[in-house]
């Protein structure tokens, strides 16, 4: 089939299909890291804020193309697909009001973590309107819209509309949103929409650029550059009382007693005890490589939840230590997790040669639970 002759076919519209997937897809992500406990850290939470009202400006922009120039064109060619069409744009009518409210949640969120569950509740309503009709759009106007036009047709309102008023930073940056995770036919069909040169710079040099802000949003294995894991969980029981268990756990000066790679702390400045804000600093050993961490406490819910923020100056790497204590009819759940929230990829390539017990933590931290469980209950009996 000659060139001329490929763009006179019947158009080929599993494109906006692919859109619509990948929409869906960081809807869900963003939910799944709202939900997830520990909630997202600040720098997580402001990338999912931002990317959030992304979507909505891209969303936007996907129905107004839509509205104002896509289905006019079929109306043009089917006006037997007017009742149709009227649907689609009563359905972009109806979505309005509730990316105002995410975009509201979003900005509210991106400023205050204690907008979280505002943003859970926008995602809700939108995903209420949004999903049914990416489904309608995709199953009943889709094959009109492909009998109506040709496909040298959908490829203008394509380049038109939507590709052409995009900065080239935007245009990879969409490129990439729309083919994450796509199966190597529907990248395909995606790339033969982009010119050459730039499908080549998208998929093999912007992509460590979107990989890299990925990253920071989701905070997921799929998207590390990182060797050492994100994070971890453990629990342990504890036959004594919360009361009892926060008792040694606050006690920061106490961590070398049960923890197997800090050896002690102790309070900075005006701070003696575990509250919001208190400063300490601990001293690590892992084989022959030492060092210390000022940390600050973030979360001093006694006797519930105890958070501490650890930072490596200089060398940017930052961790979370969040411990939560459950009362049980005969004693306490004690559930520890950490997380990475910042890492120079230089730094854990160091991290990953040289300090292998960090390659996997899961043993020694559940040792360092069991420890302190048997602390509190030598002391309680």
């Amino acid at each position: 089939m000659t060139a001329s002759a490929d763009l006179e076919r019947p158009a080929d519209t599993r494109v906006m299909g692919i859109v619509h997937t990948a929409m869906r897809r960081d809807l869900r992500r963003a939910r799944n890291a709202l939900n997830a406990w520990p909630y997202p850290f600040d720098e997580q939470r402001v990338a999912i804020a931002e990317h959030l009202l992304w979507i909505m400006h891209f969303l936007r922009h996907h129905l107004e193309s839509e509205d104002e120039h896509l289905y006019p064109m079929v109306r043009d060619h089917n006006p037997a697909a007017a009742e149709l069409l009227d649907r689609m744009n009563a359905d972009h009518r109806a979505t309005a009001p509730a990316m105002d409210r995410l975009v509201d949640a979003a900005v509210a969120y991106r400023a205050d973590a204690a907008a979280r569950t505002e943003v859970l509740a926008a995602l809700d309503e939108l995903e209420s309107v949004l999903l049914p009709h990416f489904e309608r759009e995709e199953r009943e106007t889709m094959p009109v819209v492909s009998a109506a036009i040709t496909e040298g047709e959908w490829r203008h309102w394509a380049d038109e509309y939507n590709i052409k008023p995009l900065g080239p930073l935007e245009s990879f940056d969409e490129g990439l949103f729309i083919v994450d995770g796509a199966s190597p036919d529907d990248t395909a069909a995606v790339g033969e929409m982009v010119p050459a040169v730039p499908r080549w710079l998208m998929l093999h040099v912007m992509i460590k650029r979107y990989r890299k802000a990925a990253f920071r949003r989701w905070h997921t294995a799929e998207f590390s550059p990182l060797r050492v894991p994100l994070g971890g969980r453990h629990s342990v029981f504890c036959a004594e009382s919360p009361d009892a268990v926060w008792a040694v756990l606050a006690d920061v000066t106490r961590v070398g007693e049960w923890s197997h790679e800090c050896r002690g702390a102790r309070w900075l400045g005006d701070s003696t005890r575990a509250e919001i804000g208190a400063r300490f600093r601990g001293s690590n050993k892992s084989g022959l490589w030492r060092w210390r961490r000022l940390c600050t406490c973030t979360v001093a819910d006694k006797p519930r939840e105890l958070v501490w923020v650890t930072d490596g100056g200089v060398f940017h790497d930052n961790s979370e230590w969040r411990f939560r204590l459950r009362p049980t009819p005969d004693g306490t759940w004690i559930e520890q997790t950490f997380r990475v929230l910042s890492l120079p990829v230089w730094l854990d390539r160091v991290i990953y040669r040289f300090v292998p017990a960090h390659r996997d933590r899961s043993r020694a931290l559940e040792g360092d639970l069991d420890r302190l469980a048997q602390l509190v209950e030598r002391e309680s009996s």
